[in-house]
Parts: structure tokens; C-alpha cells; sequence
């Protein structure tokens, strides 16, 4: 299997220069499917693998049914359990599940069909939104199902320990507050941690944490509120440090990763991005979301549980651990719990 071509300066985006701001397209080929997960080649697998010494596991999933009350628009998971009865209406000790589940709902991988650039109107690899609804499946995440998922070593960064050693105050995960790029560069070298290529970034800011704090009145306001959450800073200067690093894909435990509302004035031009003009890109907001997603093919994660990942890392004085996570296997699916489990 031959290694995919490296990264090239971040200076020398975008590759496809009749393409949007950012984007790569072309990196991997014209017709590829997986983006940035092309970097996970066995000798990137061997090498993570390593990071497993203790043997400690720890799942990185929340349950499906958190939160309770979903934000942006999107519906409650429902379960149920259903008694396989006999044709004559007696009951048998056999059971099936019946799930109805929206994907973004709780803990999810956001695939390369979910967010494009809103302004080109085109996803990864330049795909428009005819051609992933098709009938293809062109960029589902049955694609990165069928590659083996996603195992890399995760690099692990605890923003609210750090406030917490830095002695600075707490920063609540229910506003909209920013992680900017100088604080996760200080976060990073606290750890001690130099990332390879290929790594997996895993970002606490302790939303699942607060949200169990509600009261079930306020779990059920809070989606009627504009969404306010912690996240990393929607900036050109994120953006490159995730490029730089060499990540494969990104993943955190607040709903969107970067901060929302993902929309307003701090994504503005004359903002944080400095006046500079991005042909449109500015429009529709979540501009990590279009650069890793619709640009690099950089998966996001969200929502991930990642409380006891962080408290096991503390114990341990370890900052990187073995990450496996494999999607489901949906024909031509958006988005997919990531069924993720951390190894030390």
C-alpha cells in the first residue's frame, strides 16, 4: 500500500484553485471518498497501537438517549423493546430492539455528507448536493465503515484542568465562549505531547459534565434558547493549527466543536478572520465545519463523553491513548454514532 502524499503548507491552500477557500481537493486523487482517513495506513495503525500498555478501556460514547432534548431542531431518540410473542399472542423469552434515532442527535461522527461550503454549495472532493442524493452513496460513511473505521492515537486536551492549573475561573460550557488557537497550542505543550501525523485530537470542554447538572426543566429549555456552547474559535488560526498538527480528524464533547451560535458576528469579515475576503465562505457560518468537513475530509466528532477518558489520562499523568471507532455501516449515511472506545 503506498503512503498518501503529506500535507503541504497550509500557505498553499486551496489545492483545486477553481474550488472554494481551503480546500484540498486533489490530495488523494480526484475520486477519493476518505480524506484526511487516507493518512491511517497500517504503519500509522502499528505505531498507535503502541499507546496501549494498561490495558485500561473506556468508552467514549454518551448514551444515545443524551441529551434529552436535542438542540437544533432535532428530535428525541426513541427506544423501545419489542417481545417476539408467539403467533398465538403468548409470549416468548425472545426480545428485539425498534430504534428511531437522528445521528446528530447525541455522541456522533459528522461525515462528509453532513456540512459543505455554503457558499460554493459543494461538499468534500467538490461534490454537489445532486450527486449525494444521487443514489451513489458517493462520501457516505458507510465509505469509512468499509475502510476500517477509524483507529489512530488520540491526543488528549482537558481545557477545564487547564484553567484549573493555569488558576484561572471556570468557563461555562453552556455560552458562547471560545477556545482560541494560542490556548490550544499552551494546552498542547502542557501535555508534553508531539503530534504525529495521523493523530486523532480529543478536546474536553465539559459539556456533557454541566448538562447532567440540569434540571429536566432546564434540559428541556435549553433547545428552545439560541444555542450558546464552548467550542473552538471559528478562525483562520484554528484552522491551521489543525492542519499543521497533522490530525486526521477532530473530535470534542460539545454539540458543534467550534462555538456557537456558529453563525454571527465573530465569523464576519472584519472579525477575527481580519477583513479578509473568502469568495462567500463567510455565509452559512461554521467555518471549521466547512474547512475540515467539506475541505480536508477531517471527520468531527461531537458530543463525545469524554469525562472519563480525562480523569483516567489525569491518573496516569498520559495525555495520548489508542482510539478505535467504526461507524455504522449506513449506505450513503450523513452522520453515525462513533462507537468509539479509548485504550491505555
Amino acid at each position: 500500500m503506498p503512503s498518501p502524499p503529506p500535507r503541504p503548507p497550509f500557505t498553499s491552500l486551496p489545492l483545486d484553485k477553481s474550488g472554494p477557500a481551503g480546500n484540498a481537493w486533489g490530495l488523494y486523487g480526484a475520486s477519493d471518498e476518505l480524506g484526511a482517513l487516507n493518512m491511517l495506513t497500517p504503519a500509522t495503525v502499528v505505531a498507535a497501537a503502541q499507546e496501549i500498555r494498561t490495558g485500561d478501556r473506556i468508552s467514549l460514547d454518551w448514551t444515545l438517549n443524551l441529551p434529552e432534548f436535542p438542540s437544533f431542531g432535532r428530535p428525541s431518540f426513541d427506544w423501545k423493546m419489542e417481545n417476539r410473542s408467539h403467533p398465538d399472542g403468548t409470549k416468548r423469552t425472545v426480545n428485539d430492539d425498534v430504534l428511531h434515532v437522528n445521528t446528530q442527535s447525541s455522541s456522533q461522527w459528522d461525515g462528509f455528507r453532513h456540512y459543505g461550503y455554503q457558499g460554493a454549495k459543494r461538499y468534500y472532493g467538490g461534490r454537489s448536493q445532486a450527486e449525494v442524493e444521487s443514489g451513489s452513496g458517493v462520501i457516505g460513511i458507510d465509505r469509512v465503515a468499509e475502510a476500517g473505521g477509524i483507529t489512530a492515537r488520540g491526543v488528549v486536551l482537558d481545557y477545564p484542568r487547564y484553567l484549573e492549573r493555569r488558576g484561572k475561573p471556570p468557563v461555562d460550557a453552556l455560552t458562547a465562549s471560545s477556545i482560541p488557537a494560542s490556548v490550544l497550542k499552551d494546552m498542547l505543550k502542557d501535555t508534553g505531547v508531539k503530534p504525529r501525523a495521523g493523530d486523532l485530537l480529543l478536546l474536553r470542554t465539559g459539556f456533557t459534565k454541566r448538562y447532567l447538572e440540569l434540571s429536566t426543566e432546564e434540559r428541556k429549555e435549553l433547545p428552545n434558547k439560541a444555542p450558546t456552547f464552548l467550542g473552538v474559535e471559528s478562525s483562520k488560526d484554528v484552522l491551521q493549527w489543525i492542519w499543521e498538527e497533522g490530525f486526521v480528524a477532530v473530535a470534542g464533547d460539545a454539540p458543534s466543536f467550534e462555538m456557537s451560535p456558529l453563525v454571527g458576528e465573530h465569523n464576519k469579515p472584519g472579525g477575527i478572520w481580519k477583513g479578509e475576503s473568502w469568495e462567500g465562505e463567510m455565509q452559512g457560518g461554521g467555518l471549521v465545519h466547512q474547512w475540515c468537513l467539506a475541505g480536508w475530509g477531517v471527520m468531527i466528532g461531537e458530543m463525545w463523553d469524554l469525562e472519563r477518558l480525562c480523569e483516567k489520562a489525569e491518573e496516569l499523568g498520559r495525555w495520548t491513548c489508542f482510539v478505535s471507532s467504526v461507524p455504522l455501516k449506513v449506505p450513503g449515511g450523513v452522520a453515525s454514532p462513533p462507537n468509539a472506545v479509548a485504550i491505555f
